[in-house]
């Protein structure tokens, strides 16, 4: 195949053509020229099939001037030792014409081409010269050159502005997104259908280091006998779980140490039989609980043969069995099930039941049972029945279709009501099958849940299941399907109680198969299609899919339902995952889910939590180095930049930093998740209502800067240089508000924000003098609106109070 062809012309050929201009790159930044925000330009690349690793990440700055753009490029890290050999080094080329690819030069070709899903690359190169050698950091010009079509002329200078290269003129062509795609990186060209897998990792020993103190909290194993409610139970073990972490993460003072959630009995490591999927549903919940305090939690199932689980915190783990004393960790894999389609189908001669069937997802099951596995005898099931919006013309479809329907209400979480419904229903003949739908949300972030929200998960998702599988254990059935939710198998933040709901219906998977019963447990993905995915907000959303999960059409979560039925498995989990995505999203953040190493293999791994990362450090370095006026500035940005990730803006869109966070779309699933991005930039630890007690990215930035600062050491400290002289530094603040004006209030405002703030700061000092003078310092300071009385009410509030009312604040659903 051939890739470039090329004309090579000698030195004699060129010797008349005049050196490239590079007086516009000797003043740098050129003058004249406008920043342009680059900080995701990597991220934006991304989007349209063009991942670039950390060696061709070396676009550093860009600046625009008319039709010029101006560009500063360096090669990252120890890629500049490798300059020798080469005219200009080729990461060092490419990153040059980054601002191309991100359309900077040419934005209507660049829009025209992005809405064809792609982008446009160099395609043919004319005049290029090479006028230096050896560079490592380039000054760029690019503008518009070539009369036949988009191109561009190139000049690179070094750091006095004297050349290194030249393009006279770069063409460009426009390259599809598909065209970039690999196989397998999500969508229906590759295998949606995932199993968790154990891997054996290394022993503490191996590991090496002083194993941390840890708390242990040891779950209670589910009670045994004849005449115990399991699927009570389960909820019981959940619940004492919930409020001993809940006690433990809003401690005051807060314990620093790791908690080791212990269970017995609670995975599969060989694929086998769950004992105790009451345990495995508190494995949901700690999922959910790390995905919220990343690094705070380990989970550990073990059998025993390991008496010292402490030193399990070094390895890096957050979910560890250990099986004859060593310790394995799971890992999302490829199922390798059978194409849809291929395998055996199973029986539906007789009665198939439906629960939920009044759900959109219901729906979708029901007409694919008659149109393609034939069945001709359904019972829908669903609270309301024939009452449930859109159940009369469902039913009339599949009667037209062939199929005999009857239609009935049924709480499937009441043992006896479900019991009765399936005695009528086989009087005559057989129960064929089962596939349990049925499911509801009540999302909230790990503080605000209550034993009363776990129950309203469970009893339609986990006890109808049990209780499906205790009424049809002596039946004949073909199938057994349960629907879960990737939220059980990953953790879901803001959705501890679902995760625990749906991990006890997995685990019950296993449980049934290991008695030689049928079942198959689906972890969903979300469905384009679905009513809960309806409920999501734009935000959530947008952070599904930089997490590197896509809502499935239904017609391929219908195939993929055919698979996993196919498959063999006791549990799967169908979900179109956008690698690409999902690598975008660790490489930005540093961190690869460690369920997700196997899939994400090229990308690096932060170090473990404790040892100072790169990321870390180079914040504190460059607040270290940078001049005191420039330091809050640059936290800003910081802050402003994670803001913006957290709500999903383009890549160079700037979010207001002196507007509520209220008025910008948060919520308090969104401030969990800028309060980890924080905690993973800075190394601090914030709590998650952090956007509460600091109501706009100004006022955030300067609490993190704060506390940085206070995390230096008591040198950094103001307290360290001497005695504080209180009563001095308030009289020279009375002097200075002697003298305000309305011009010098504006005037004296943060980056020209509003006055309002400077108040707002002034107000939280008086609360920490109240807190400190009456010995109640540690309490959270509260913004008061409504003056004393809505102090004294948050004061008093629960934890679920609180939370009720960020979220009406931040007028969510």
């Amino acid at each position: 195949m051939l890739n470039a062809a090329g004309v090579l012309a000698d030195e004699d050929a060129t010797a008349g053509a005049s050196p490239p201009d590079t007086e516009s790159l000797r003043i740098w930044p050129p003058a004249g020229a406008v920043e342009v925000p680059a900080g995701a330009a990597y991220d934006e690349l991304a989007g349209t099939g063009l991942e670039y690793g950390p060696a061709f990440r070396g676009l550093r700055a860009v600046w625009r001037r008319g039709d010029e753009v101006f560009a500063e490029v360096a090669l990252p890290g120890t890629a500049g030792d490798e300059v020798d050999g080469y005219g200009v080094h080729p990461a060092l080329l490419d990153a040059a014409l980054h601002p191309v690819a991100l359309g900077l030069l040419s934005p209507e070709d660049t829009e025209d081409a992005k809405a064809d899903g792609g982008t446009r690359l160099p395609f043919a190169w004319s005049g290029v010269r090479l006028h230096a050698v050896g560079a490592r950091w380039l000054r760029v010009r690019l503008a518009p050159a070539g009369a036949d079509g988009p191109g561009v002329s190139v000049v690179c200078a070094d750091g006095t502005g004297a050349p290194v290269a030249s393009v006279e003129s770069l063409e460009l062509r426009p390259l599809k997104a598909e065209q970039l795609a690999r196989p397998g990186a999500g969508g229906t060209a590759g295998n949606d259908l995932y199993r968790v897998d154990w891997v054996a990792v290394d022993t503490p020993e191996a590991v090496g280091g002083d194993a941390p103190e840890a708390s242990v909290l040891t779950v209670q194993a589910a009670a045994e006998g004849v005449d115990v409610d399991r699927a009570a139970e389960a909820r019981h073990q959940v619940t004492r779980v919930l409020e001993r972490l809940q006690a433990w993460l809003g401690g005051n003072p807060p314990d620093d140490r790791p908690v080791l959630v212990v269970t017995r009995g609670a995975v599969a490591v060989d694929g086998g039989d769950v004992p105790d999927p009451g345990a495995a549903a508190v494995w949901g919940l700690v999922r959910s609980v790390q995905s919220e305090y990343p690094g705070r939690v380990v989970l550990v199932d073990t059998d025993g043969s390991i008496r010292d689980l402490a030193p399990l915190a070094l390895l890096d783990e957050p979910q560890l069995a250990v099986r004859d004393g060593v310790p394995y960790a799971a890992r999302l894999e490829r199922s390798g099930a059978v194409a849809a389609g291929t395998g055996h189908r199973p029986d539906v001669e007789g009665t198939v039941l439906v629960t939920g069937a009044s759900g959109t997802l219901g729906g979708l099951v029901a007409r694919h049972l008659v149109t393609a596995w034939g069945a001709r005898d359904l019972l829908l099931v669903s609270r309301r029945g024939a009452a449930a919006p859109g159940t009369a013309e469902l039913v009339a479809e599949l009667r037209n279709a062939g199929a005999a329907v009857r239609v009935e209400a049924c709480d499937v979480g009441d043992r006896a009501a479900l019991s009765s419904l399936l005695a009528s229903a086989v009087t005559g003949g057989r129960l064929a099958g089962v596939v349990h739908t049925a499911g509801v949300l009540d999302d909230g972030v790990v503080e605000s849940l209550t034993a009363e929200r776990v129950a309203t998960v469970f009893r339609p998702k986990a006890d109808a299941a049990r209780h499906l599988h205790d009424l049809t254990a002596g039946m004949d059935l073909s199938f057994f399907v349960l629907f879960s939710s990737v939220a059980g198998v990953i953790g879901a933040p803001g959705q501890a109680n679902y995760a625990a709901a749906n991990a006890y219906v997995d685990a019950l998977a296993h449980h049934r198969r290991a008695r030689g019963l049928p079942a198959v447990a689906l972890a969903w993905g979300p469905w384009a299609e679905s009513g809960m995915l309806g409920s999501l907000g734009e935000a959530d959303v947008r952070r599904l899919r930089r997490s590197g999960m896509a809502p499935m059409p239904a017609a391929r979560g219908l195939e993929l339902f055919d698979a996993a039925v196919a498959a063999g498995h006791a549990a799967v989990v169908p979900v179109v995952l956008d690698l690409s995505a999902a690598r975008r999203e660790a490489a930005g953040s540093g961190v690869v889910a460690p369920l997700m190493r196997r899939l994400l293999r090229a990308v690096p791994r932060r170090a473990a939590a404790g040892s100072g990362t790169a990321t870390e450090r180079t914040l504190r370095d460059r607040l270290a180095e940078a001049a005191p006026e420039r330091r809050r500035a640059m936290v800003v940005d910081v802050v402003v930049d994670e803001v913006a990730s957290v709500l999903g803006h383009a890549a160079g869109h700037r979010v207001a930093e002196e507007h509520a966070f209220s008025e910008l779309g948060f919520d308090s699933l969104t401030a969990v998740e800028l309060r980890n991005r924080l905690n993973a930039l800075t190394g601090l630890r914030l709590p998650a209502t952090l956007v509460f007690n600091h109501p706009t990215p100004l006022d955030l930035a300067a609490h993190v800067l704060s506390q940085l600062a206070s995390d230096a050491g008591a040198d950094a400290r103001p307290d360290a240089a001497g005695p504080l002289d209180l009563d001095a530094e308030l009289r020279r603040l009375e002097e200075t508000f002697e003298t305000l004006t309305p011009e010098r209030v504006r005037g004296l405002a943060p980056d020209g924000g509003p006055a309002e703030s400077v108040a707002l700061r002034l107000r939280n000092l008086l609360a920490r003098w109240d807190e400190v003078r009456e010995g109640t310092a540690g309490h959270v300071p509260f913004e008061k609106e409504r003056g004393a009385d809505v102090r004294e009410e948050l004061d008093a509030a629960s934890d679920d109070e609180l939370f009720a009312f960020i979220d009406q604040r931040f007028s969510t659903t």
